[in-house]
């Protein structure tokens, strides 16, 4: 698999030297959630709609369907919680490895996530779950893994999953994974997934990046920052690529500011493929990031989201049902227009 790069025009990326435009998907829970038949299942289906890129955390995404596989990065505590700081797991590793090789196989780029802002001190998320913060000496241990173990698939890094950046110790973390990064895969691209409308990269953090995500997210207000969020990146951070990585997911409630309920329905396909055509108009040029709620959280029958993310999420359909949501097979559209 050839890797990703920054075109000459800085504005979008290149695979194996020929125009690449990134259509991503969602699936953060692809190491802890799926069989590997229905990971099979999954990647020739997404191939044949045109994807190309696929988002997924190297830990347990916090907001994941259960049960899973009940296969994890590091030992379970007695409550519970991954102890980071003890000997990873390898078998879990060995799996996530042959997941991206199958998806190489099927003409995948990953995006593998490193420190979703649930673990990091200072954040928005970790506020949430006071209990869970990562020392920074697991972090450094983390990055130095996952290089090891996925170069060979050509990935793109992404320091962040879902952070704001409203502390020094928050930015010190990702600094440290960013320097990390520049050490340990120098050829392989670099950004961070922010929060929902959150612009606050610091000069620091975003000249260690090669391209800028953003994400218009989820709230029943979205469409208001579709065309703010991209102009208001540009002109802060000129001369990088930029995409949506995380626009309205498809059938995800439209939440409040404070995430109380009931919400305001359901996101429509028509308001998906609306968001995605008005970032890549407002200046996000490089790609867009698909998501289907039931999909990004792997559910199937008889599994749910739970604790605060089961009264956010309601029912979402289950991961089949959700991959053939009818927004998906749209998003070429978007491409050829």
């Amino acid at each position: 698999m050839d890797r990703l790069t920054v075109a000459p025009d800085h504005e979008h990326f290149l695979r194996g030297g020929e125009p690449f435009f990134w259509l991503g998907d969602t699936v953060w829970s692809a190491f802890t959630n799926p069989t590997e038949e229905e990971w099979r299942e999954y990647l020739s289906f997404r191939r044949a709609q045109g994807f190309n890129v696929l988002q997924i955390n190297t830990l347990p995404q916090w907001d994941r369907c259960r049960p899973d596989q009940g296969i994890y990065p590091y030992p379970l505590r007695g409550d519970g919680s991954l102890d980071y700081t003890a000997e990873p797991n390898r078998a879990y590793f060995e799996r996530a490895q042959e997941f991206c090789r199958m998806a190489n196989e099927e003409g995948f780029t990953p995006a593998l996530v490193l420190c979703w802002a649930n673990l990091v001190p200072g954040t928005w998320l970790n506020r949430l779950f006071p209990t869970q913060v990562w020392p920074l000496e697991a972090v450094e241990r983390h990055v130095e893994l996952v290089t090891k173990l996925f170069e060979e698939f050509a990935p793109v890094y992404i320091v962040s999953g879902d952070t704001d950046l409203n502390t020094p110790e928050t930015v010190a973390y990702y600094q440290r994974c960013i320097d990390l990064l520049k050490e340990l895969a120098p050829s392989a691209l670099r950004t961070m997934h922010l929060c929902g409308g959150f612009l606050g990269l610091t000069p620091e953090l975003a000249e260690g990046l090669d391209f800028y995500m953003y994400q218009s997210g989820h709230g029943k207000n979205s469409a208001e920052t579709l065309e703010k969020l991209p102009a208001e990146l540009i002109r802060r951070f000129p001369g990088k690529p930029v995409l949506n990585a995380e626009p309205c997911y498809e059938r995800m409630p439209k939440m409040n500011e404070d995430w109380t309920l009931p919400p305001e329905g359901c996101f429509s396909t028509d308001e998906v493929l609306d968001a995605c055509r008005c970032s890549i108009s407002s200046g996000a040029k490089a790609g867009i990031t698909y998501g289907a709620n039931g999909l990004w959280n792997w559910r199937r029958e008889g599994s749910r989201s739970e604790g605060i993310a089961a009264s956010m999420y309601l029912q979402p359909a289950t991961w089949q049902e959700a991959m053939r949501f009818p927004g998906a097979e749209r998003m070429k559209d978007i491409i050829a227009k």
